[in-house]
């Protein structure tokens, strides 16, 4: 790659002007990579909370929880979303209403 008296050929040239061009082109490429909004969180999915109960009855379809657990965790389920789906207490303000 190296001339007479250590001038680059046009071959050398070249080389280094395709490679120059090869490692910028990786460097945008990965910045668009890491900033890029349309990826999927997580690992596929779409970023909402699995329902608990669907999960339960996909178990229970599954065999790995029998009729009693199933019937169990589904009232548990139930009763600690009725517990969380009221809204607290109006406390008596200052102020009439």
């Amino acid at each position: 790659m190296m001339g007479w008296a250590g001038q680059l050929t046009w071959t050398g040239w070249i080389v280094m002007a395709v490679c120059m061009v090869a490692f910028w082109a990786v460097v945008i490429y990965l910045v668009a990579v890491m900033f890029r909004s349309d990826r999927v969180v997580g690992s596929g999915r779409d970023g909402r909370e699995p329902d608990p109960l669907r999960l339960l009855e996909t178990r229970f379809a599954r065999g790995e929880i029998d009729s009693d657990e199933f019937a169990a965790r589904r009232q548990m389920l139930r009763h600690s979303r009725e517990t969380t789906a009221d809204p607290p207490p109006a406390q008596p303000g200052p102020w009439p209403a």
